[in-house]
């Protein structure tokens, strides 16, 4: 498994990987209040966003805690298409429903999770794959990093995300879940020449982790807010109102109690190996428990073993070296790194130009 998971990875790194996302949330808002109720529900700002662009999209709880992230698309004025994860659809529909009423907000909400099949096309060789297909130009200027446009792929009518979770240049396609096979097919058709292959979610998981890229209840535990997760960015703390501002406001005024932060074991290991620390081992020092492993692989792409780890804010500093208490006990030992470990430049997933640079 863990070989396979490996070339997984590197096809994605070196050619082209396609994977089936059908099951992520997906939910039409629209109406003349539509961008309120994104404004309200999620941190971010929605309703000065330009119809055919996209941005990430992140939920607290009253508490201020991380509870569901995602990605809007404009589609028009008074029409947003918005992306859940796989767990979370039923959850965002019902929430959003229950909060549009409370509100008294004109807006119009529909569930098409089951309707709307979709596919993430990602990697070096994926835009000339997809032009091969579509009757859409994806050049740069036509279709930048987080645009959407409509087009026909296969001749399916398909709405087209650029997105980067994996952090090569990608597309989601989405299309009709009738068509979705077909499209699939045609996309493996098209790309047998460049060496395209299907890729799984632990190989997804890897890409993600390469990119640093969290993953909401696996890196954040039911407490955790978004300046302890370094996503200070993904909140607006000039908007008028979003669910949980009133205690990210109290948060912002006290001294954070961890962070996350990218790693590094500081001895390589092999994939595979025993001593390889595993998602939740502790960090301890001097028999005290600090923090916690929440993500770890080993990376076909940079040959080490990278993770993601809460720590004091004290012990939080690149470079700081820590130890990860293992199964039998013992103690690995681990130093804080910048992130992302991989592209930190995000030159591959916004264009094709410049892919020499820096990839370390």
């Amino acid at each position: 498994p863990q070989q396979t998971i490996a070339d997984e990875v590197r096809a994605v790194r070196q050619q082209a990987g396609m994977i089936d996302v059908g099951t992520l949330g997906k939910l039409e808002v629209s109406g003349p209040d539509a961008g309120e109720l994104l404004e309200r529900i999620y941190t971010g700002r929605f309703k000065n966003m330009k119809p055919g662009s996209s941005r990430y999209a992140l939920a607290c709880d009253a508490a201020g805690a991380l509870v569901a992230d995602g990605l809007v698309a404009r589609l028009a004025e008074d029409r947003f298409y918005v992306t859940t994860t796989t767990t979370a659809a039923a959850g965002a529909y019902r929430e959003m429903q229950r909060w549009a009423l409370s509100w008294g907000l004109d807006v119009v909400l529909a569930n098409v999770t089951g309707h709307m099949g979709a596919i993430n096309l990602a990697g070096p060789a994926a835009r000339a794959m997809l032009e091969s297909l579509s009757d859409l130009d994806l050049s740069p200027t036509n279709m930048p990093y987080l645009a959407v446009r409509q087009a026909r792929v296969a001749d399916v009518p398909a709405r087209l995300l650029r997105v980067g979770f994996v952090g090569e240049w990608g597309c989601e396609i989405h299309v009709p879940a009738s068509s979705a096979q077909r499209v699939w097919d045609a996309i493996v058709e098209a790309g047998r020449g460049a060496g395209v292959r299907p890729f799984g979610v632990e190989a997804q998981r890897v890409l993600r982790l390469e990119k640093a890229h969290l993953i909401v209840s696996q890196d954040t535990d039911g407490l955790t807010h978004p300046l302890e997760a370094n996503m200070a960015w993904a909140v607006k703390a000039d908007k008028p109102f979003y669910i949980g501002q009133r205690s990210l406001v109290v948060l912002r005024n006290q001294p954070l109690k961890r962070l996350l932060v990218g790693f590094m074991l500081e001895h390589d290991l092999p994939a595979g190996s025993p001593n390889i620390p595993k998602e939740c081992h502790l960090v301890v020092a001097d028999g005290q428990i600090l923090g916690r492993v929440t993500s770890i692989t080993h990376s076909p792409t940079l040959s080490r073993v990278i993770g993601l780890a809460f720590l004091p804010p004290n012990r939080a500093e690149i470079g700081t070296r820590f130890e990860i208490r293992v199964d039998d006990g013992s103690l690995v030992s681990a130093v804080v790194v910048p992130t992302p470990f991989y592209d930190p430049k995000n030159l591959r997933q916004a264009t094709l130009t410049n892919v020499q640079a820096d990839l370390s």
